[in-house]
This record gives C-alpha cells, sequence and structure tokens, in this order.
C-alpha cells in the first residue's frame, strides 16, 4: 500500500468512527442497543480420529428483553457459562457443531435460551449471539 493511499484510508476510518460515537443513543431511546451480558469465551474440540487437532473459540452473548434483569443475569453468569460449556459438548454429539463449526445454529441458539430461561425466568432473553472468536492448534 502506498503511503498516500495509507493515509486516506486512517482518515475515512477515523471519521466514520467518530461518526459512530456520537449516534450513540441514550438508554431507553428508539434505536439504542438493549442491555446484554457476554459469557467468557467458551472452547470448541475439533476432533478428527479420536484425537483434538485444534480449539474453536466462540463468545456467546445475551441480549436480554427485559432490562430489570440484568442484575440477576450478571449474577447468573458463572452458571450460565457452565450450562452453556456443557451445551456445546451436547451440540458436539448432537451434530450441530461438526469440527469445531457450527451446522446448526437455530437448534444450538434455543437450547442456549431455554437454558437461560431455566435460570432467568421466560421472556428474558430476547436474542443469543454466536461470535467465532478464533481458532487455534492443539498440543502436539
Amino acid at each position: 500500500m502506498r503511503p498516500r493511499t495509507g493515509l486516506i484510508a486512517l482518515a475515512v476510518t477515523a471519521l466514520l468512527l467518530l461518526g459512530a460515537g456520537s449516534s450513540h443513543a441514550a438508554e431507553g431511546a428508539p434505536g439504542a442497543l438493549p442491555p446484554s451480558i457476554r459469557i467468557r469465551p467458551v472452547f470448541v474440540p475439533v476432533v478428527n480420529n479420536d484425537r483434538i487437532e485444534k480449539y474453536n473459540q466462540l463468545e456467546i452473548t445475551l441480549e436480554l428483553a427485559d432490562s430489570t434483569k440484568l442484575a440477576a443475569a450478571q449474577a447468573a453468569m458463572p452458571r450460565l457459562h457452565d450450562a452453556i460449556l456443557a451445551l456445546v459438548y451436547e451440540a458436539i454429539d448432537q451434530g450441530w457443531i461438526i469440527r469445531g463449526n457450527i451446522a446448526n445454529a437455530t437448534a444450538f441458539r434455543q437450547r442456549i435460551n431455554g437454558v437461560a430461561e431455566e435460570m432467568l425466568g421466560r421472556n428474558v432473553i430476547g436474542r443469543v449471539l454466536i461470535t467465532p472468536v478464533s481458532r487455534q492448534s492443539a498440543w502436539p
């Protein structure tokens, strides 16, 4: 990349970021992001021939439909993390996660939502977001 092109790209990125920063809506205003809790990253083993080849890392965010339950959801985070980790292994057994990739995201999200409802109550979770974060090799 030529220096001048790099400076232009940097300037455009800065303008976009500054514009995005000034458009944050106040809580409760139309367009405001719902409250959410982010579960600690979960490692998903990629198994091939009865051997772990590598690990994929997933980040799971639960958007709350009921903002009054934010404190309860934050208090339940350790239990939610443990339950979601168990669901990862269930998803591998069910074939929803194949070789570290989510093959049936709908079923996996529904199970996560079901576990969260058991802990927090019905209609507390609005949306379950699953983001692949990284892939890493296993130890030799």
